[in-house]
C-alpha cells in the first residue's frame, strides 16, 4: 500500500547541490518526490514556516526564541530557497520510521555517516547555539502520521 509523507528540503541543502544528492538518495530508497516546489523564501513563507514550526517553538520557549532563529535561518542574508515535497512509499515498512532512519538524527554530529544528514552536514546544535541560529540539518522529515498529514495541509499551495 502507497503511504505519504512530507519532506522539506532546508536552506543548507542548497548550498554545494547537495539538494541533488538528498534527491538521489531518497530515489535510492524508494521514496519518491510526488510533488515538489523550489521556493525563495519570503516574508509570506516565513508565516508559514511559523506554522510548521508552532509546536517547536511552544516546545523550546521564549528563552531559546525559536522565531529569531528561524529567521536567522531562513530569511536573513538570503536569498534562501526551501523545497516542500509530498514524498511516497511502496515498500514494507512504516514510511515515518523509514524515512527517518534515512535522514539520520536532527544533530548531524550524533546522525548515522550513512543518513543524509551524517554524509551531507557536518553543523551542531553547538555551533548553532554559538551563532543563534537552528541547526543546519539539510531536511526535515516528518515525525509521526499526524505531523505529515498537517504538514501537508500547510504546504498544500506549494506541493499540488
Amino acid at each position: 500500500m502507497k503511504q505519504y509523507t512530507y519532506m522539506m528540503l532546508k536552506p543548507d541543502a542548497f548550498v554545494d547541490h547537495k539538494n541533488q544528492r538528498v534527491l538521489e538518495i531518497l530515489a535510492q530508497h524508494q521514496l519518491h518526490v510526488e510533488k515538489s516546489q523550489v521556493v525563495q523564501v519570503d516574508i509570506d513563507v516565513m508565516k508559514i514556516l511559523l506554522e510548521h514550526y508552532h509546536h517547536v517553538i511552544d516546545e523550546k520557549g521564549k528563552d531559546f526564541n525559536f522565531p529569531a532563529r528561524l529567521f536567522n535561518t531562513f530569511y536573513f542574508d538570503g536569498p534562501h530557497y526551501i523545497m516542500p515535497m509530498k514524498v511516497s512509499y511502496d515498500g514494507d515498512e512504516d514510511i515515518i520510521t523509514y524515512s527517518r532512519k534515512i535522514v539520520g538524527k536532527t544533530n548531524p554530529i550524533q546522525a548515522d555517516p550513512q543518513s543524509i544528514r551524517g554524509e551531507l552536514s557536518c553543523d551542531s546544535y553547538e555551533l548553532a547555539d554559538q551563532e543563534y541560529r537552528l541547526v543546519d540539518n539539510i531536511i526535515h522529515a516528518s515525525s509521526s502520521h499526524e505531523d505529515a498529514q498537517k504538514e501537508l495541509i500547510i504546504w498544500e499551495k506549494f506541493i499540488r
